[in-house]
């Protein structure tokens, strides 16, 4: 398990601009996906010759390829974050909705190309059923290229700390993070740089940063909203049951479920 975290963490930088792609990623293989299944398995019922509209079989898995490739790409780049979702039930809902999206898309144009003579419920209940099966795979690929792809701590000695819509990251050592505090869906780091104290504000829910920090066990959370390098506390303060950690010059709380792991 060691030797494939390491494995993990020494490709970090190479996963990071990976990651920064994965929506080109999941755009590209899912328009590829809906254009493949149209165009050499026949998926929705589409006709081999032309349209009513006078558009080829080859121009309209074209159209429905690009179609898909295009909404994804617009929402994964820009509307996800904006949205921010985290918890593992709101992506379930994101990419749900992305999918019941879609269909809808796919069906409009469907019926572009017929002139409107296929808006019917049957039609409609074809698309909604073969859509969703074209991006299991893309999807699947595209959600787990992301989770290998979480910027990691580098070599053992640097961290990466990364916005939630991967524009923004701040690389520190190990040494310099003191702690990091949050507040709704922002947190600021806390570090040192050149013996001075500073300040980062990044947008990620401090339960997302905790799951990224998981394999270096010198970062601990201390309070619902306070990650703490151990390396960096000073003093630990107990007075009348409630204690708190001293890091930098700065005293942070210490949540009564985390007592034990300071005080041990």
């Amino acid at each position: 398990m060691v030797k494939k975290i390491d494995r993990i963490i020494k490709s970090g930088f190479e996963k990071y601009r990976l990651v920064k792609k994965s929506p080109i990623i999941l755009g590209v293989l899912s328009g590829f996906s809906v254009f493949h299944f149209l165009y050499f398995f026949g998926a929705y019922g589409i006709q081999k010759g032309l349209s009513y509209s006078g558009h080829s079989h080859l121009f309209r898995s074209i159209s429905f390829g690009v179609l898909t490739f295009a909404y994804l790409i617009l929402f994964e780049t820009w509307l996800k974050p904006k949205w921010a979702a985290t918890p593992i039930k709101h992506r379930v809902i994101w990419y749900v909705g992305l999918v019941i999206l879609g269909s809808q898309l796919i069906f409009i144009l469907f019926n572009y190309f017929w002139n409107w003579q296929e808006w019917n419920f049957g039609a409609y209940l074809l698309i909604m059923k073969e859509f969703p099966l074209m991006m299991v795979l893309p999807l699947s690929f595209y959600l787990a290229l992301k989770a290998v792809s979480k910027a990691k701590p580098i070599a053992g000695k640097y961290i990466i700390f990364q916005s939630e819509n991967g524009k923004d990251q701040l690389k520190l050592s190990l040494e310099d993070f003191m702690y990091a505090s949050s507040s709704e869906n922002y947190i600021t780091i806390f570090y040192t740089s050149n013996n001075d104290s500073k300040q980062h504000l990044i947008r990620k829910p401090l339960k997302v940063l905790e799951q990224e920090l998981k394999a270096i066990p010198d970062i601990e959370r201390a309070h619902r909203s306070y990650l703490v390098n151990r390396r960096n506390i000073r003093t630990v303060k107990q007075l009348k049951g409630k204690v708190q950690v001293e890091i930098n010059g700065t005293s942070v709380p210490v949540s009564k479920s985390f007592q034990k792991h300071f005080l041990d």
